[in-house]
């Protein structure tokens, strides 16, 4: 096969492809290069989810005609001027390839002006081609609107995600500027429509506020630490507040959003043994290094980036949120003589933790002889059928249940997650989910990617029994929710199936996205380890799970039931 060099359309469509992989990325780039030039006010406009146009508006420091000629040529760039600048980068964008790789797959219109001069630039680009230069009148800065993205490369068109994915990327880029620049006043707009707001003020948690909510960020405490060169700030949750997933977690290098494995793990490192398990807390950490001491030219996107002292910022940031958390959770004078030690103490406050048939004043040296109440039989993997009844509650977590085969231990939580899964898929089948009405509605505020896929997915939450209704920006009223799930906490239920909605994205995604739907609500709804419950609850639990298909195994594919066997017993009595 012989070798021959690409003409430069061929060459410039697969820069694009590595640079701009879908709308959020032209956002992302033309939103760095305006605040590349010093704006203090960005307006993004999207339509039909950045295909129809995108819009980026700034009142930056603009550019010449020059200037705005040179810019839709490859490696033209104002932010490097050799290769030792490679090595200080100070500047979000500076390859010289975002504006001529969205110039070569789009309709490009630019608008610019700089102060020295009366008359700005208008320049029309179509597939990198210049049709269209001539003066204007127009205010300082600059304005880029890009319209039929991907029109001459259909395979990339034909691979975006839905309207809802697609602005829930491009608002989670808006957002990661509204976190690395809060001093600059940020809006996003789709259809007209205000997905993110910010006026633009030095304090981060304002902008936590526009992104995330006020709910979350008057749960987060400030973080900041310096050491070794190194400095962390930010805000991280504090212990009382988790989410269900990691996409409330923002990472900046030097103000540049990044993907890191090891600064994640540092943060979350920090909450080992805080958080239950499966619950991630929220977090958004500006980590400042000297320029010369990271490398940001590892990925097309400059998304990743290289720490030359990657082992010293992981244990900074460790450090960081630990004590930021030793602060959050500082204790006031607490009332050691509400519980008296020992296990009558405990078991005055927690009655349920006594063994079955033990008196509630009894303690633990009370008997462990059951009541003769048998749950139905149901069918174990040995094709045998088994009589259960409980004997004792393990740590508020376990079931002991007595079976004619030996000894069970149930674990309360996933036994109730698979009642509920199951019940929950065959209403989401039949269509015929009950909803329990809350006696008042519900407030949960949610961000702009939870919303719009909240908003896209509200047909199938009612098939289940949810009663949802739009109420202001990013705002939703909770009416009801399904008629077998717990009720008291509505709103975290559905901020979690939200932000559940909101991180299945692609082609797998779609596919298992209401199952992924259906375990989070039966996982955020099911009885937790350490809930007490009354013999009654633990007999009835049993014979639920006797009712399912698939009693030994949770939706997510770990074990409900062990048994060990009166064989077993009996050999290690000797017997």
């Amino acid at each position: 096969m012989s070798i021959v060099v690409l003409d430069e359309a061929t060459a410039s469509k697969i820069a694009a492809g590595e640079v701009i992989e879908r709308p959020a990325s032209v956002v992302k780039e033309l939103v760095e290069n305006a605040l590349d030039a010093n704006a203090s006010e960005v307006d993004v406009e999207i339509r039909e989810a950045g295909r129809g146009l995108i819009r980026v508006t700034d009142d930056g420091e603009g550019m010449t005609r020059q200037d705005a000629v040179l810019s839709l040529q490859r490696y033209a760039t104002s932010k490097v001027r050799g290769p030792e600048d490679l090595f200080a980068i100070r500047t979000l964008g500076f390859r010289g390839e975002a504006l001529p790789s969205v110039a070569a797959i789009s309709h490009l219109t630019m608008v610019t002006r700089v102060a020295a001069e009366d008359a700005g630039t208008r320049l029309v680009a179509v597939g990198g081609e210049v049709t269209e230069l001539e003066d204007v009148g127009t205010r300082v800065g600059t304005q880029l609107s890009v319209s039929r993205l991907f029109y001459n490369t259909p395979a990339r068109l034909k691979f975006l995600r839905r309207d809802a994915t697609e602005s829930g990327h491009i608002a989670d880029v808006c957002t990661r500027f509204l976190f690395s620049h809060p001093d600059v006043a940020l809006h996003l707009r789709a259809q007209g429509r205000d997905l993110i707001h910010h006026g633009g003020l030095p304090d981060l948690r304002s902008a936590v506020v526009a992104a995330w909510g006020k709910e979350l960020a008057e749960h987060m405490t400030p973080v900041e630490l310096s050491a070794g060169g190194l400095t962390v700030r930010g805000l991280a949750s504090g212990p009382s507040f988790h989410r269900a997933s990691r996409n409330r977690q923002s990472l900046f290098v030097n103000r540049r959003w990044v993907r890191s494995r090891r600064l994640s793990h540092a943060l979350e490192e920090a909450y080992r043994g805080v958080l239950p398990a499966g619950r991630y807390p929220a977090a958004v950490l500006l980590l400042e290094v000297d320029p010369g001491a990271v490398d940001v030219n590892v990925h097309p996107t400059k998304s990743e980036v290289r720490l030359h002292a990657e082992q010293e910022a992981y244990h900074v940031v460790l450090r960081a949120v630990r004590e930021a958390l030793a602060r959050a959770r500082a204790p006031s004078a607490v009332d050691l003589t509400t519980a008296a030690p020992g296990p009558q103490g405990a078991a005055a406050e927690q009655p349920h933790a006594l063994p079955i048939g033990a008196s509630s004043t009894a303690g633990w040296a009370g008997t462990i002889a059951a009541p003769g109440v048998l749950s139905p039989a149901f069918q174990v993997e040995t094709g045998e059928k088994l009589e259960l009844r409980p004997l004792a509650h393990l740590r508020q977590t376990y079931i002991l249940a007595e079976s004619r085969q030996g000894l069970l231990v149930v674990d309360q939580h996933r036994a109730q997650e698979r009642i509920l899964y199951e019940r929950l898929a065959e209403a989401w089948l039949s269509e015929t989910g009950e909803s329990q009405v809350l006696l008042e509605p519900a407030s949960v505020q949610l961000g702009p990617r939870e919303a719009a896929a909240l908003e896209d997915q509200t047909e199938e939450l009612r098939r289940v029994g949810f009663e949802l209704e739009p109420f202001g920006r990013d705002t939703y009223l909770v009416r009801g929710v399904p008629a077998h799930l717990r009720a008291e906490d509505a709103a975290a239920l559905v901020r979690d199936v939200a932000e559940e909605l909101a991180a299945e994205v692609g082609e797998k995604a779609v596919n298992r996205r209401r199952e992924r739907l259906l375990i989070t609500l039966s996982c955020r709804s099911a009885v937790k380890a350490g809930d007490a419950l009354s013999y009654e609850e633990m007999v009835q639990l049993l014979q639920d799970l006797s009712g399912t298909a698939r009693p030994y195994t949770c939706p997510h594919g770990w074990p409900i039931v062990m048994t060990i066997s009166n064989f077993e017993i009996d050999r290690k009595f000797n017997r």
